[in-house]
Parts: C-alpha cells; sequence; structure tokens
C-alpha cells in the first residue's frame, strides 16, 4: 500500500496484549485465530478494517463486505475546480470542462456494487474506509462535505472517465486485495458535468 494514516505504536501494542477489546475480527477474517502472529501493520490494516487473507472490507455501514462478490464500483463526482477561470463562452461551450483545465475534483461517495444483496444493499460505500487510509482529504469552505482528489493525470480514461478518479479503487480494492489493478474495471462516474478531453 502507498500510504495509509498511522497510529500510534502504543494503540497497536494495547490491541496486541488485549485483543478481546479491540474489536477486531481478526478470528473471523484475518489468517491467524493469534493476535500475536500478526505485524504491526497487518494490526494498522485491520485497525482500517483491511482483510487482505479472505478478501474482507469492512465497508462504511460498519458490516463487512467479501470483495469476491464485487463486481463494480461507482464514485460521485459533485464539482470541480479550475486551473483557468471560465468565462461566459466557456460556459455555453463547456471549454472549461476540458480535463487539462481541471485542478481539483470534488466528489461525495465512492461504492462497490455486489450483484446480490449485502446487509440489504447492493452498493456499498467506502467513503469512510477511503478517507481513514488516507487517499481522501476532506473538502473545506465550499467544498465541506465532499472529498478533494488532485487530476495529477490530465487523462480521461478509455474515453469514459477522469483517470484520477478511479486511481482509489485501482490501488485500495483491486491492487491490495487482489494484486491486479484491474480486477474490479467496471467503474462510472455520476456526474452532472461532463469533462472531456
Amino acid at each position: 500500500m502507498k500510504r495509509m494514516k498511522s497510529v500510534p505504536k502504543s494503540y497497536i501494542t494495547k490491541v496486541r496484549n488485549f485483543p478481546d477489546d479491540s474489536g477486531l475480527a481478526y478470528e473471523k477474517y484475518g489468517k491467524s485465530n493469534n493476535i500475536r502472529n500478526y505485524t504491526d501493520l497487518e494490526i494498522l490494516e485491520m485497525i482500517n478494517g483491511i482483510y487482505r487473507d479472505s478478501k474482507t472490507l469492512l465497508a462504511d455501514g460498519n458490516y463487512f463486505l467479501e470483495l469476491s462478490a464485487v463486481v463494480a464500483s461507482k464514485c460521485i463526482l459533485e464539482k470541480v475546480t479550475y486551473l483557468k477561470k471560465p468565462t461566459e463562452e466557456d460556459y455555453r461551450t463547456n471549454n472549461h470542462n476540458h480535463i487539462s483545465n481541471i485542478r481539483t475534483f470534488y466528489i461525495s461517495d465512492y461504492f462497490l456494487i455486489t450483484n446480490s444483496t449485502v446487509n440489504r444493499n447492493t452498493q456499498h460505500r467506502i467513503t469512510d474506509y477511503l478517507y481513514r487510509i488516507g487517499f481522501l482529504n476532506k473538502g473545506r469552505k465550499d467544498f465541506a462535505g465532499l472529498y478533494s482528489i488532485s487530476n495529477c493525470y490530465k487523462t480521461i480514461h478509455n474515453g469514459k472517465y477522469p483517470k484520477d478518479l478511479f486511481h482509489p479503487i485501482k490501488r485500495y480494492v483491486n491492487g491490495l486485495f487482489f494484486k491486479d489493478d484491474y480486477r474490479i474495471s467496471d467503474f462510472t462516474v455520476e456526474s452532472n458535468l461532463i469533462i472531456h478531453s
């Protein structure tokens, strides 16, 4: 994993010494029933809801989702900021929404999608998970309640969606759990914005 928010070493030690109080589901979804068989990194991952051995993730509704059941993913894009301030002509022609002019994307949610119902849902929110591990940043001021992603690639992937928006699914679901960046490749972006190349 590229990055993950850390916790104090004392907290990991506390989990290791008092596993029954930790709330971790390592006995059910982990590699061992003995907490002492886990590295600090593995405990940190479980604190963040990641159980790689069973390919299970703690979804935002506080329930476990087996990722082998996931068939698609999506995000909801609400707003963007621009490198060059749009003109009235840009608003008429949508020129301002050229991928090379986008500075930052602001999304409200990410979801993993299953064909069958899990915890009474087929769409499973993972926005808090992506924030917990340090991928998403909270928006401020006009963007309060949203999460920001920088437009680093400035590319429309397969002519469908901005490449940066797929990145958290690519790295923190596909890569992390399956070691295959495109294991879950059916990805959609729901938005009123039309971003073009």
